[in-house]
């Protein structure tokens, strides 16, 4: 008697599911890597824009084309555009 009871409740309790995505059958949400949101900028067209490298410090002795040339953005290249996609699912 106590064990079909224990059978009873335990198939009812398991068979109660809570409300997230998975029982309403939606898919997981993607995370987007936080560390490229900060430093890679989608553009219109697919591409990523990102800062060039090279100028935080120890540049005193760079001339001034090179400061200059080091402190527009650039296009990522196509190996890097790959990675971000992945990196960034939402961008």
């Amino acid at each position: 008697m106590f064990r079909s009871l224990v059978n009873s409740s335990y198939k009812l309790i398991t068979s109660i599911s809570p409300l997230g995505q998975s029982s309403r059958g939606m898919a997981q949400k993607l995370k987007s890597h936080s560390g490229a949101k900060k430093r890679f900028f989608p553009t219109s067209n697919g591409n990523f824009k990102r800062w060039q490298v090279g100028l935080r410090h120890l540049n005193s002795g760079f001339s001034a084309e090179r400061t200059n040339r080091l402190s527009r953005k650039v296009f990522v290249d196509n190996t890097q555009k790959r990675m971000l996609r992945r990196a960034l699912p939402y961008a």
